[in-house]
């Protein structure tokens, strides 16, 4: 929540593109994040993960479980996560350099695409399942690493590309309504419990 006005107002920046912003609160894995500097995106050359703006195809992921338990991370109260929404194919064009992950981009072993001929190369099972303990029920030791599957885009995205907002609850609903009110654009908040714990 701490950064949803800037990011609305400004758009999403990469790591390693974003102007510097001392009152930006950072969640996640600092260990990851950083791995993330130097991780190369092996369709792409010299560029790194952190030169892209990154988006998971899932919801209740594994890091959002650990950023609402404080496993590894700061603990957070799942009302101060929002999720913000862009159509695959507004992303996947020609006006954006892109790809997308088999797993999380941060792994060694994770493959990389450039075209959606290719997304079935994602797998939707792990996407789609809230069971991703190491011993789950489908044998799959790699499922953590699957659900984290990304869809990254250079540098930059335009606060125009965000078409919606979802959030825990309702009082976090009016909040971020008035943030997209003040700032005049067209993003449809809505609440849905299902993508979180």
């Amino acid at each position: 929540m701490d950064n949803v006005e800037s990011d609305l107002a400004h758009g999403l920046f990469s790591k390693l593109n974003a102007p510097p912003n001392p009152s930006r609160v950072q969640i996640g894995n600092v260990e990851i994040i950083s791995e993330r500097d130097s991780r190369k995106v092996t369709c792409y050359g010299n560029l790194v993960v952190n030169n892209f703006v990154p988006f998971y195809f899932s919801v209740r992921t594994p890091m959002l479980y650990n950023i609402y338990t404080g496993k590894g991370v700061q603990k957070q109260s799942q009302s101060n996560i929002v999720y913000l929404c862009v159509p695959l194919l507004d992303l996947a064009t020609d006006d954006f350099q892109w790809c997308f992950t088999d797993g999380n981009a941060a792994k060694v072993i994770t493959r990389y695409f450039t075209s959606l001929d290719d997304i079935n190369e994602v797998d939707w099972r792990s996407i789609k399942s809230d069971d991703f303990r190491t011993d789950n029920a489908d044998g799959d030791e790699d499922r953590i690493r699957k659900k984290h599957s990304e869809f990254l885009v250079r540098d930059f995205i335009p606060n125009t590309k965000i078409n919606r907002i979802v959030v825990y609850n309702n009082r976090t609903k009016t909040i971020v309504e008035e943030i997209v009110q003040k700032l005049g654009l067209n993003i449809i908040v809505i609440v849905k419990r299902d993508f979180y714990f």
